[in-house]
């Protein structure tokens, strides 16, 4: 049975219509990915896939970062830690307060 964690099916969907991206991904598909204290954990069998995706991260973090759904990615070779990534949201939900009008005169 090629059963996929719903996290790795959730990242691989987001890059489905850039095949390119796509395609670099797919060592996704070797690997655990399991979400824990705001973590995303990419349990992999060897250390050069795990150092892969490490080199792959920013395409990792972009779907992360939109839907919020962990604050660091760590990547693990049989539960040892190989690297930690921040997840930086993309781009800010809101521009800051300088940048947005002045409602105050659509009120007269």
């Amino acid at each position: 049975m090629n059963w996929q964690s719903q996290l790795t099916q959730l990242i691989l969907n987001y890059y489905r219509e850039n095949t390119a991206e796509l395609e670099q991904l797919n060592l996704l598909r070797q690997c655990k990915l399991t979400r824990r204290w705001r973590s995303l954990r990419i349990e992999c069998h060897t250390a050069s896939t795990a150092l892969a995706l490490r080199d792959l991260s920013e395409l990792i973090r972009e779907p992360i970062a939109q839907l919020r759904i962990a604050r660091h990615i760590k990547f693990l070779v049989k539960g040892d830690l190989v690297a930690t990534v921040p997840v930086q949201s993309c781009k800010p939900l809101m521009p800051p307060l300088d940048a947005r009008g002045n409602d105050a005169d659509l009120l007269l």
